[in-house]
């Protein structure tokens, strides 16, 4: 009989331990935490002391120095992609496993956002190295399919504050009437929210809907917010953009050299009218240093 208790909090006493986990005790794990996820909304809305933490993507290490770092803020939002393009090996199954569990411990602090590689399941990204990895490491895919359960329970935005949070992109033209009646596997919001990128940006990815500065701020306009904070286009990393109402980051160091650089998170301590009013930290030195926003 597996002590799903006792092995979490262990983990979130001691982190490195998660790497001694088998499959089973990962997926009873997950079974725990599936019913938390299930019961938010595709639109979730916070106020308070809000961090932002870009995508992940599999760097467990950062990871763990975010939650040490950021944990006494009210609530900590990360953007999605937790998942593939990992700095060590098996870093994606680490990091993802980490973080539900501390979502299971700490519910309302720890929100956990779809991002494209989530949405595999959905509109395939590519590499999408997940699975492979899990069969790698397990011998079959069984704990994949689970993980996917979770990842199809897992909230598409945020409304903190004044502040709107999605993995990639907006929703043109909707009000927030419209986002608190989103499904979590709506796949047209799934496109939208989370292959989305800007029309400035140098990616192309044969999907989203690229949105300019009017399409931005009719949607801040819309929703009674004035910021947007993004993840997903490396091209865009440490930038303000459209006359600075939207922040890229990432927080992983697999990407610190993109852009204009860092493993960032962003905060939110109360409600700003632009991206630079956010407090933003790098984590770029393995030490946490103040970062100016650039704007462009």
């Amino acid at each position: 009989m597996v002590d799903v208790e006792k092995i979490i909090d262990d983990i979130i006493n001691n982190p490195d331990s998660i790497k001694n986990l088998d499959e089973y005790e990962i997926e009873k794990c997950l079974d725990k935490i599936i019913p938390i996820i299930k019961k938010e909304k595709a639109l979730i809305e916070l106020n308070g002391k809000v961090g932002f933490v870009g995508d992940t993507h599999g760097d467990f290490k950062t990871t763990k120095s975010i939650i040490k770092r950021f944990f006494d803020l009210d609530h900590l939002i990360f953007l999605g992609d937790y998942i593939d393009r990992e700095p060590s090996l098996w870093g994606s199954i680490f990091n993802i496993t980490y973080l539900l569990l501390m979502k299971y411990r700490f519910p309302e602090k720890i929100v956990l956002l779809k991002g494209n590689h989530e949405c595999n399941y959905i509109i395939p990204c590519f590499p999408y190295e997940f699975e492979a990895e899990i069969i790698k490491r397990f011998g079959s895919s069984k704990l994949h399919h689970k993980f996917v359960e979770v990842f199809s329970a897992m909230p598409l935005m945020v409304l903190a504050n004044n502040v709107f949070a999605a993995h990639g992109g907006i929703i043109k033209g909707a009000d927030l009437k419209y986002l608190r009646k989103v499904r979590k596997n709506d796949k047209i919001a799934i496109e939208a929210l989370v292959w989305s990128d800007p029309v400035i940006s140098f990616t192309f990815r044969g999907a989203g809907f690229p949105f300019n500065r009017i399409d931005l701020i009719e949607f801040l306009n819309g929703i009674k917010a004035e910021v947007f904070i993004r993840g997903h286009d490396y091209s865009t990393l440490g930038f303000s953009i459209y006359k600075d109402k939207c922040l890229t980051i990432f927080s992983s160091s697999m990407y610190k050299e993109m852009g204009n650089g860092g493993i960032l998170v962003a905060k939110a301590e109360k409600r700003v009218n632009n991206a630079s009013d956010l407090i933003v930290e790098d984590f770029s030195t393995d030490k946490w240093m103040e970062y100016k926003v650039v704007k462009r």
